[in-house]
């Protein structure tokens, strides 16, 4: 047998056969077979499933060709941009039947008749300052009434304030720490962010306080009510409502 050099094993058992075999004319002619340096099939099949395809379902396979894996340059898929949002409306804030600038960066309204006592939330009430809470219309008179307090004494009477609204489970507590004192919880002004309670001296029908507020406060819807005051029902020279439909 004649050996040939880089041929495949078919080629080498062909040339092999026609070598040996008896009664075969040693002059038959054996096709020549051209020198392969390696195996094709597994540089091949190397090839198809190496890393740089990225598209062979092994480890970090992301199931998208990578660039080798077909003709010509990828093209970026189109990117939809997200529908614009709606803005949502702003509120706007309730007007005042009095007249009386709606508090700064309020938008409360007023509560209708599905709003049960002490039931209010942030979207019926306004901040008045130190932290207390009034119906909206009751909030705007009372900061313009601070703003004339303010200017005649330099002093601020927000920050006299000791009581404001009060929801449900407020009213049952004070009702339970002051029977006699406290409306029954549920009927109570202070339920409705239309009450205040006032110190500094509005806490004695004598003080300096008390008398400005009697002297001014009506002019903006604010009362100490006759249960309220001397011989009343029950005196508090501390307690005062807002009654829109009072301001001249």
């Amino acid at each position: 047998m004649i050996p040939v050099a880089g041929a495949g094993a078919a080629a080498s058992a062909a040339v092999a056969v026609t070598a040996m075999s008896p009664g075969d004319s040693p002059t038959a002619a054996v096709s020549p077979v051209s020198p392969v340096p390696f195996d094709v099939d597994a540089e091949r099949e190397d090839a198809a499933g190496g890393p740089a395809r990225g598209d062979d379902g092994g480890a970090g396979d992301t199931g998208t060709p990578s660039p080798l894996a077909g003709a010509g340059t990828p093209t970026a898929a189109a990117v939809t941009p997200p529908p614009a949002a709606t803005p949502t409306p702003t509120p706007t804030p309730t007007p005042t039947p009095t007249g009386f600038p709606p508090v700064e960066g309020c938008t409360a309204t007023i509560p209708g008749d599905g709003v049960d006592n002490g039931e209010l939330g942030d979207e019926h009430l306004c901040a008045i300052g130190e932290g207390h809470l009034l119906r909206p219309d009751a909030a705007a008179s009372f900061v313009a009434l601070d703003a004339v307090y303010r200017a005649e004494t330099g002093e601020g009477l927000i920050a006299c304030v000791t009581d404001s609204y009060r929801s449900y489970d407020a009213q049952v507590d004070v009702y339970d720490r002051k029977p006699g004192l406290a409306a029954y919880p549920g009927t109570s002004e202070h339920g409705w962010g239309l009450a205040l309670d006032i110190g500094c001296g509005a806490n004695s029908f004598g003080g300096a306080l008390y008398e400005w507020l009697d002297d001014n406060a009506d002019d903006y819807g604010w009362d100490n009510p006759d249960w309220a005051r001397p011989g009343g029902s029950t005196p508090e020279p501390w307690h005062w409502e807002f009654d829109p439909e009072s301001v001249p």
